[in-house]
């Protein structure tokens, strides 16, 4: 029976009391015990962590757009301004121009950095790895900076931030073209953002190779030398191309520091650089490990080579007039920085040669004349006995010594000899050896002890024996050319370069005295007289403008009476050249003279006839090589040609053509054309050459020509008191001109004439110029003959006439010249000479008889203006 409490009827009305009570959740477990504050803490904290983890998030995001924002804006500020890199891509460093002789030997080098311009294709790898190994290793693979690096850079330069240290660099090569070539050397945070910024950009516009080879013909590797090329002269003085391993490990370490690791200053410094590199070769696989142990066991072993613009021995003032002309043509900019290969006239044994004659001419002159000039130095020591070698080693080397003399220093000194310490060059060993009275007589000394005392410093040659020598103080200039161009064969500006490069062949303004006559005997010829023409040496007077009467003398302060014009020329007769002068024109002179550009504007003075003028050697050696052409004008040229460092020919010398050289018949000999405008009748020219033949055949140029075969035409000149010395000669094939005096105008002594002083240095030197020119006389024009005439002692010479012209023609017209109430002529002063009958004595024309009266001397002979002889 079901039970009452849990049955209704049907549709029974559900009563609250049987409603079940709502369903309650379920309810958490009880926390355990003592964990009543528990819930509190946990949630505060995590509420902290959760605010500081989200305030760093947005920190570091907000710092992100930051630094973003920063960094765009030095992006911006470090970009403005920065030097564009397009123009690294045809960049060509500033290179020196190199001066070749005509046989293509190095002269000097112009410029004001040695640097020498090598393509990549010529760069030895092994170089370039050397470098790539000393300073970046990541070069190939690098985007122009290496991130690393940087780094570690920064992170050093902040720690050092405050202790006035330098930054560290930390540069790739790539940033090194940039800080070399786009930027200034001065390392601060701001430079080094700049070079950071264009080397990444240089990585973007340029390949590696060209990246490599900017770097390696720019780098400074010390001694003004800018270059890998240009340093392997200077440091191994060898082409690049000849390098070994060790050789380019050494000079991979000098961009670190070109000073302390210099070879030659710091050999130990720079062989430990120079092996820690070859390690870096070997460790970068560039290299073997038999290869590195070879290069490593490799002495240092530095060779001096050329260094700079400097020219060496006797070519300096050669070098110094190619740079003067090459600015004048080029501009400085150009000559000292564009690289230019100038090949010149410059023949290497001739230059040689010249030097060594002149210096041999001056120290002749200079032991005769000059006198013992004092010595180089004095050391009191009173160790001198022992410590000599240490004495000697501070003195500095004067310059101008020559090649063979050395330093030595006095150890004891009596009166036959002096024993003399000294380096002997070959062994480069202290020595000793005796100074023999008999080798320092031309001091004009009987004692020793007179003029040497223990501790002097003198110059010395020999070895065992000694000589005394001096460094001369009188000064010489030769001029060597081909007469047929005008191509400067050789020339010596003075003693010594390196103590005065001031060129006497052009620079020195020098009266030339008598060595301008033949170009008045030369206007002569050109009116129409004969070389045997009479022409009156007699004395000659000349009111001057300024009131004065100009009353000159002959050298010998003598008078031959008539004598021929060509006798007069070869005697140098001051008188007759005078009288001479007066009857063809002072005007026709001037226009000679200066179309032969001896002068630019001749003053209108007798005394300007016979030298009272200013000129230079230079000058004078160009109006004779127009002798030497018959006539047609003939400039003096050091330079050949000029090419760019690309090879283009920006100039070539243009003194010959040659028609039929190139298109020409090859069974026909070449034609060449020498340039140049015609400036005297070349008939009128032969007949000078041949009466300046006779110059040095019976004249005052007889001491040139001693012992030479070839026929030669010259003129000596010898100005006022002594003061300049000339000869100037030449044959078809070479012209050489000489000056010797002082730079001060002053005496070289009586009788020092330019035959005696200036003929003997050019006959040393023309006897080597002349070694291999054939015996050739100088060819007579179309219808000039020679013809035999008397001299004034009645030795018959040959002289050439011209076409309707003989001998004696003239012999009957009076006196050239003339006379005046102010110009006595030959017999009684004041009385005008009259013409006679042949061979009478004074005769127009006649030879003069020896013994016969001549002409007395006048009262005054003024000798202050004009040449002597």
């Amino acid at each position: 029976m079901p039970d009452s409490r849990d049955s209704f009827s049907a549709g029974e009305r559900l009563s609250p009391a049987r409603r079940e009570p709502p369903r309650q959740p379920p309810r958490k477990p009880a926390p355990p015990r003592g964990a009543g504050k528990g819930p509190q803490k946990p949630g505060l904290l995590r509420r902290v962590i959760r605010f500081f983890v989200t305030s760093l998030y947005r920190l570091v995001f907000l710092g992100a757009i930051a630094a973003v924002i920063a960094g765009a804006g030095a992006f911006l500020v470090f970009s403005a301004g920065l030097p564009s890199v397009e123009a690294l891509k045809t960049y060509t460093p500033p290179l020196e121009s190199r001066v070749y002789s005509d046989d293509f030997h190095l002269v000097s080098e112009i410029g004001g950095q040695h640097c020498i311009y090598v393509p990549y294709d010529q760069i030895p790898p092994l170089v370039a790895q050397a470098f790539i190994s000393a300073e970046d290793r990541m070069f190939w693979v690098e985007p122009g900076v290496n991130p690393l690096a940087i780094m570690r850079a920064a992170l050093t330069d902040i720690a050092r931030m405050g202790s006035g240290r330098r930054p560290q660099g930390a540069s790739t090569i790539t940033e090194q073209v940039v800080k070399n070539m786009l930027l200034d050397n001065h390392i601060t945070f701001a430079t080094k953002i700049k070079e950071v910024l264009l080397a990444m950009r240089v990585s973007q516009v340029m390949t590696k190779q060209q990246v490599i080879t900017l770097y390696l013909n720019e780098v400074d590797l010390g001694h003004n030398t800018f270059g890998i090329a240009a340093a392997a002269q200077t440091y191994f003085n060898k082409p690049l191309s000849q390098l070994d391993i060790a050789q380019a490990a050494s000079l991979a370490a000098l961009p670190k520091a070109p000073t302390n690791y210099d070879p030659f200053f710091h050999p130990q410094d720079a062989l430990t650089r120079r092996n820690f590199i070859i390690g870096r070769m070997l460790a970068d696989g560039a290299i073997t490990q038999a290869q590195a142990d070879t290069a490593t066991a490799e002495p240092l072993l530095p060779h001096a080579g050329s260094t700079g613009p400097a020219a060496s021995g006797g070519d300096g003032y050669f070098a110094d007039a190619v740079k003067a002309d090459l600015t004048q043509r080029f501009g400085a900019d150009a000559v000292n920085q564009g690289g230019l290969i100038v090949h010149t006239s410059l023949d290497q044994t001739l230059q040689t040669a010249a030097t060594t004659a002149v210096r041999n001419g001056l120290e002749h002159y200079d032991r005769i004349y000059g006198g013992w000039h004092g010595l180089v130095a004095h050391v009191d020591d009173p160790a001198l006995a022992t410590n000599w070698r240490a004495d000697l080693a501070k003195q500095a080397t004067p310059p101008g010594m020559r090649h063979n003399w050395r330093l030595g220093i006095v150890l004891t000194a009596d009166g036959g000899a002096a024993r003399v310490g000294f380096a002997d060059p070959l062994s480069n060993t202290a020595r000793t050896g005796t100074l023999p009275l008999q080798n320092m007589r031309w001091t004009h000394t009987s004692d020793v002890a007179s003029i040497l005392h223990p501790g002097d410093i003198i110059m010395v040659s020999g070895g065992k024996t000694l000589a005394l020598e001096q460094i001369p103080k009188v000064q010489g200039a030769l001029i060597s050319m081909d007469p047929r161009t005008g191509r400067v064969l050789a020339m010596v500006g003075g003693w010594s370069h390196d103590i005065s490069p001031f060129n006497r062949v052009i620079q020195a303004q020098r009266q030339p005295g008598s060595s301008v006559k033949p170009l008045v005997y030369l206007t002569a010829m050109e009116q129409g007289l004969q070389p045997d023409a009479p022409v009156l040496d007699a004395p000659f007077v000349q009111q001057m403008s300024n009131g004065t009467t100009y009353r000159p003398g002959n050298y010998e302060d003598s008078f031959q009476g008539p004598v021929p014009i060509f006798h007069a020329l070869e005697q140098s007769l001051n008188l007759a050249t005078l009288h001479l002068a007066r009857q063809i024109g002072l005007d026709n002179i001037a226009q000679t003279f200066q179309s032969f550009g001896i002068i630019d504007h001749m003053p209108p003075y007798y005394p300007s006839a016979i030298g009272a003028i200013d000129t230079t050697l230079w000058k004078m050696a160009a109006a004779y090589a127009t002798l030497d052409e018959y006539g047609r004008q003939v400039q003096p040229s050091l330079i050949d040609s000029v090419t760019g460092p690309d090879g283009k020919v920006l100039y070539q010398a243009q003194n010959q053509s040659c028609d039929n050289c190139t298109n020409g018949d090859p069974s026909q000999p070449p034609i060449v054309d020498y340039s140049g405008a015609q400036l005297a009748d070349p008939d009128s020219v032969f007949q000078m050459l041949t009466m300046m033949k006779g110059v040095v055949l019976r004249g005052t140029g007889v001491p040139a020509v001693e012992g030479i075969s070839q026929p030669v035409a010259g003129k000596t000149g010898t100005t006022n008191n002594f003061n300049d010395a000339w000869f100037i000669g030449f044959t078809p094939g070479v012209l050489t001109g000489c000056w010797v005096g002082y730079d001060t105008p002053a005496s070289l002594g009586n009788n020092q004439t330019g035959g005696n002083v200036c003929g003997p240095i050019w006959n040393e030197y023309m006897k080597v110029a002349l070694a291999n020119q054939p015996d050739m006389d100088f060819p007579a024009p179309a219808g000039m003959t020679l013809q035999q005439v008397p001299e004034p002692s009645g030795t018959m010479v040959s002289e050439a006439f011209k076409p309707g012209q003989t001998p004696g023609a003239q012999a009957n017209n009076s006196l050239l010249g003339g006379t005046d109430s102010l110009t006595p002529a030959a017999g009684t002063p004041g009385t005008p000479a009259t013409p006679g009958t042949p061979g009478t004595p004074g005769t127009p024309g006649a030879p003069a008889t020896p013994g016969a009266p001549a002409a007395p001397a006048p009262s005054a002979i003024d000798k202050s203006l004009g040449g002597l002889y």
